[in-house]
């Protein structure tokens, strides 16, 4: 059996604490989702979700006229290109984009934004989609409030790939090369216009990973909706981060 520490329990060689026996504090319902997640993470010693990608960084160009839609300004980024289930080679997968775009003047945060290759439609925006290439479209699953109203985003590539299946050295060449995806933005049900322009084109260190996190992580006045699916989103997070080394 494992032996857990009275004061404080702690996964031996994990990083991974639970409440201390006695503690009054009651677990939530998003902490027995998340509790799962961070278990699998401190096993596996790495992300759960999306636990094969590549760091690298470009830069943003807005397109849409200033003030209509989402707050996102021209600038550098990172990003992260990634595999959700880390299936090896070439085989069909999720995919994701995750960026961060760094915090505007006066802002706490920067703004970490997470894509995953899902439905375009008014009704499959919701619905995760296993691809075979990596130039299929992604958006954020779930969407963000901000103005009063519903926003979704959605990436595609449009950069030409002469590759099939999803390696990730077929991904790394084109970003030698010089990666681009058009970024769009639908408000509610609406149909997905241009915001802006993306280019990744310089390889990151790949010992330097970074805790993307959209729930804790926005532009001021953006957050991802609905609240109570955010919150268990965050604790996952935590939980995942918890079991990383």
């Amino acid at each position: 059996m494992l032996a857990f520490r009275r004061r404080r329990g702690v996964l031996p060689q994990s990083g991974l604490s639970f409440p201390a026996i006695g503690q009054t504090k009651p677990m939530q319902a998003s902490d027995f989702v998340a509790l799962p997640l961070g278990l699998g993470s401190a096993i596996r010693r790495r992300r759960v979700f999306h636990p094969i990608g590549l760091i690298v960084s470009g830069r943003l160009e807005r397109t849409a006229p200033p003030g209509e839609g989402l707050p996102a300004e021209s600038g550098d980024i990172e990003a992260r290109i990634s595999k959700a289930v880390g299936l090896p080679g070439r085989l069909p997968d999720l995919i994701g984009l995750a960026l961060r775009i760094p915090p505007r003047a006066f802002a706490a945060t920067p703004w970490d934004i997470l894509m995953v290759s899902a439905g375009s439609g008014a009704l499959t925006r919701f619905a995760l989609h296993p691809v075979t290439s990596w130039r299929a479209p992604m958006n954020t699953l779930m969407p963000l409030r901000y103005d009063g109203d519903y926003w979704w985003l959605r990436a595609r590539m449009t950069s030409p790939l002469d590759a099939d299946g999803l390696s990730l050295d077929d991904i790394s060449h084109a970003v030698e090369r010089g990666l681009e995806y058009d970024l769009d933005q639908a408000c509610g049900t609406g149909d997905f216009a241009p915001l802006a322009t993306i280019r990744l084109d310089k390889a990151g260190d790949a010992s330097h990973d970074i805790a993307f996190d959209p729930t804790i992580h926005s532009a001021p006045d953006v957050k991802l909706a609905p609240e109570w699916l955010t919150d268990i989103r965050r604790r996952a997070y935590e939980r995942s981060r918890q079991g990383r080394p």
